[in-house]
């Protein structure tokens, strides 16, 4: 699959067994999943392709829309509080925060709604399948100047050693280009490999509040 990075924030319809490469995403079915409201109660909804494009076309003043190329991709395991057992073989949750940072010299925006998650590399992307929900509350268009990062709370099921679980080549969708992942484990290096029930907050300005519990 071959990307571009492209100023403006084109998104390509689900269906057609084509990838959203857009912050409203796609599952891997190629529809949308959305989550209401915070308290946990998950209900889906598809958006149509119309309205995925005319959000990700719709300007933000002067300031463009954040490139692929000026992004940098973290998504940062937090503690549980696991018991006596280990890290390796505790709870089969993960909770992991989704950090995107404007490393570039310029301000650009980043679109309100939810960064779709893949794998397998630049060359053979696929987006994971997960559920888009409204946590901590709906998504917002977020102003990143130089250095700043806007966050997203994550969460899935995860077993060690699960069949497909992964934990490496991933990669955040951007419109039509793709961002690697560095993925940061625990203190002891542990990454509990993504199994499974991939849950996706929306990207806030701050990190206060967005992970999952």
């Amino acid at each position: 699959m071959q990307f571009k990075n492209l100023r403006t924030a084109a998104a390509l319809a689900c269906g057609g067994g084509m990838i959203a490469l857009a912050l409203t995403g796609c599952n891997a079915d190629g529809k949308a999943s959305v989550a209401s409201g915070s308290s946990g109660k998950i209900s889906s909804s598809a958006n149509s392709a119309g309205d995925q494009k005319a959000a990700a076309n719709t300007s933000h003043g002067d300031t463009p829309s954040c490139m692929g190329s000026e992004l940098n991709a973290e998504l940062q395991l937090q503690d549980p509080g696991l018991n006596d057992l280990g890290s390796e073989t505790a709870a089969e949750k993960a909770i992991a925060t989704l950090i995107l940072t404007n490393r570039s010299s310029e301000t650009c925006y980043l679109p309100a709604g939810w960064t779709p998650l893949g794998k397998g590399g630049q060359n053979n992307y696929t987006a994971i399948p997960a559920t888009q929900m409204n946590y901590p509350g709906a998504g917002m268009t977020i102003t990143l100047r130089p250095g700043r990062s806007a966050f997203a709370g994550t969460k899935w099921h995860t077993t060690k050693g699960c069949p497909g679980g992964t934990t490496d080549g991933l990669g955040v969708a951007w419109h039509s280009t793709w961002i690697p992942l560095t993925y940061h484990g625990l203190d002891d290096g542990y990454q509990p490999p993504i199994c499974d029930s991939l849950v996706l907050g929306t990207l806030q300005p701050t990190m206060n509040g967005v992970n999952f519990t």
